[in-house]
């Protein structure tokens, strides 16, 4: 499912000039069933530091940033995927442990949680987030939704959130995850 993701990583050289330290598809995919994950990048500390030589992609990935890090990605998500009816919610619930406990999430899904949407999740952190191409739908914890096509952008400031693709073309969305905490 994942779309090859070209990822061009600068620095300096000896002499302090630009230079390309890394040009080519970034080979830190997370496939699923209906969806993919791949990591561009990451730090963990603030101010970012620069001058990296090495690949700085956490991989396997994991859901949160780091504690003052970040974490950039382009997450693909596929059409048509339907949570059959029927389905007991403690069994949601297992699938949504398992999914979230894979990624090394914080967050903790609960019966609530999957009865809204098996998507249904919380981070501490403040994401920008880019729809590059189809649409999509964001479901938030007070029964609003908003949906969402290419060229949107969206602030989240650490709140509960799922999300649903409308239409037959995948969506794919380009990250900004900031560790945060919530204002006094």
């Amino acid at each position: 499912m994942a779309q090859s993701v070209r990822r061009v990583v600068t620095g300096l050289n000896e002499n302090g000039r630009a230079r390309v330290l890394m040009d080519g598809p970034s080979p830190h995919v997370m496939e699923g069933a209906a969806s993919a994950i791949t990591e561009i990048w990451s730090n963990s500390e603030s101010p970012a530091t620069y001058d990296n030589e090495g690949d700085r992609a956490i991989f396997p990935m994991q859901h949160d940033p780091d504690p003052g890090g970040t974490l950039c990605r382009v997450l693909e998500m596929a059409p048509g995927v339907e949570i059959p009816e029927g389905i007991p919610l403690e069994q949601l619930l297992e699938v949504a442990r398992n999914l979230f406990s894979g990624m090394q999430s914080d967050f903790e899904p609960t019966l609530e949680s999957v009865a809204r949407h098996p998507s249904f999740h919380k981070t501490d952190s403040l994401d920008y987030l880019c729809i590059l191409s189809g649409r999509l739908t964001m479901l938030m914890d007070d029964d609003e939704e908003v949906t969402l096509e290419a060229g949107d952008v969206v602030v989240q400031q650490g709140v509960m959130h799922g999300w649903r693709v409308e239409g037959d073309e995948p969506v794919r969305m380009f990250a900004v995850l900031i560790d945060g905490v919530a204002a006094q």
